[in-house]
């Protein structure tokens, strides 16, 4: 029964620190999408925050490798102890509940970033067409330019 209780807390204290770390991911989240929002755009500046990111990312498949590890020692034992233990239990929904909540505004927050750095991209991709298509065109006209002299007679009469 004592056991259990460790074991439950053990349980709790994850989800805390997971909560925390999705805090964090939140923030960066946050940072990112003030910084893809102003006009200049760094893609090396960007990098920095989802190397940030996947730092925090790391830290939560652990966090979560030893939540499903230690629930599955204890499930079946809360299965049969649902109300001896029921206080526990439900402390734990709540913070599964918030955790959730808190991934779920980090999903919003990234899809907006998303749709705002595409934009950014395709913004860049026309830049570089538009340049790439005047380059081609001042190429076109020198060659041209230069190339009309060349085949054409041009006689000059002498005559007074």
């Amino acid at each position: 029964m004592s056991d259990i209780n460790t074991y439950l807390s053990i349980l709790l204290d994850s989800l805390d620190k997971k909560s925390d770390v999705l805090k964090n991911i939140y923030e960066v989240t946050r940072k990112q999408s003030e910084y893809v929002n102003n006009n200049k755009f760094d893609l090396e500046e960007f990098n920095e925050f989802m190397d940030e990111k996947q730092k925090y990312i790391d830290e939560i498949e652990i966090l979560d490798s030893g939540f499903q590890s230690t629930f599955d020692r204890i499930s079946k034992e809360l299965e049969g102890n649902v109300y001896t233990h029921k206080d526990k239990i439900k402390l734990l929904k709540n913070k599964i509940t918030s955790v959730s909540e808190i991934g779920i505004d980090i999903q919003v927050l990234e899809e907006k970033n998303k749709v705002i750095i595409e934009e950014h991209f395709n913004n860049k991709k026309r830049e570089i067409k538009t340049f790439k298509k005047s380059k081609k065109t001042a190429t076109n006209y020198y060659k041209n330019m230069n190339n009309s002299f060349k085949d054409k007679s041009y006689f000059l009469d002498q005559k007074k």
